[in-house]
């Protein structure tokens, strides 16, 4: 086995264990959230809605994204390489009359999209489970028009440095893993029936130097809110005070069509 097909053949597998659990990730949105889509998939007020047709959620399966932009009316897409988070889509859209297209496939592998363009491909915090954050962006940029949008959210590179325990010695976090390692050892303790994913560390450099280098500019930054510094320590609310958890990116490919929303 090619060591792409490894990454992906583990990450599938852990991803249908996670789904079947039930975990945050794979829990279909509620009717609730229909009615505030935009504000849940926008919180930056980045996108130009007026201006989107055709929408590619890349690496989102689980029933959450595609069925919020659905909801709004546009032509969605799913694309994931887990077949039991594509089923919770499958499921959202059957259970509030919507329209989603599903397809299995890995971000660093869009075969099955290949000859298709979309006004905006939108992938939440996924690119920590690829082994070549590039090789996605390569990927994304071949199925974006000249003037198209990209949206993606990614986990703070410096966060995954941690020790996995979130360990607070009274003064400060630790970092324990370089950023220029991966697949990051598994738990302490787990067994091959756990649902483990291999996780990758990609530096700034490629997480946002890498995307230019695709053919994109940056149009808006922003980190996830949430930090509290009087949380109790070795929480996330706590950690996020000292190390901001997750951060977003809106890019537009170079090209002709389209201005800075």
């Amino acid at each position: 086995m090619t060591g792409r097909t490894t990454y992906a053949s583990v990450n599938r597998r852990g991803w249908d264990s996670l789904s079947r659990r039930g975990c945050d990730s794979s829990q279909i949105v509620s009717a609730h959230a229909l009615d505030h889509a935009q504000e849940m998939l926008d919180r930056n007020g980045w996108l130009p809605w007026d201006r989107l047709r055709t929408i590619l959620c890349l690496a989102a399966a689980g029933g959450q994204q595609g069925p919020l932009f659905a909801s709004l009316g546009y032509e969605v897409t799913v694309a994931d390489n887990s077949p039991t988070q594509l089923a919770q889509d499958e499921r959202a859209a059957s259970r509030y009359g919507l329209v989603i297209e599903t397809v299995l496939c890995d971000a660093m592998e869009c075969a099955p999209l290949r000859g298709r363009t979309f006004d905006l491909v939108y992938q939440p915090v996924s690119t920590l489970y690829l082994p070549d954050v590039r090789g996605c962006y390569a990927q994304v940029a071949q199925l974006l028009p000249p003037g198209g949008l990209y949206w993606s959210e990614h986990w703070n590179p410096v966060e995954m440095q941690l020790d996995e325990a979130l360990a607070w010695d009274g003064t400060a976090y630790r970092l324990s893993h370089p950023q220029d390692v991966g697949p990051l050892p598994a738990p302490a303790g787990s067994t091959p029936e756990d649902a483990v994913c291999w996780h990758y560390i990609h530096p700034l450099n490629d997480l946002l130097g890498g995307m230019c280098a695709a053919g994109f500019a940056i149009l808006g930054f922003a980190e996830r809110p949430g930090a509290d510094a009087s949380a109790p320590p070795a929480t996330r609310a706590h950690l996020g005070a000292y190390i901001p958890g997750f951060f977003a990116v809106l890019a537009r490919k170079h090209g002709a069509r389209g201005s800075r929303p």
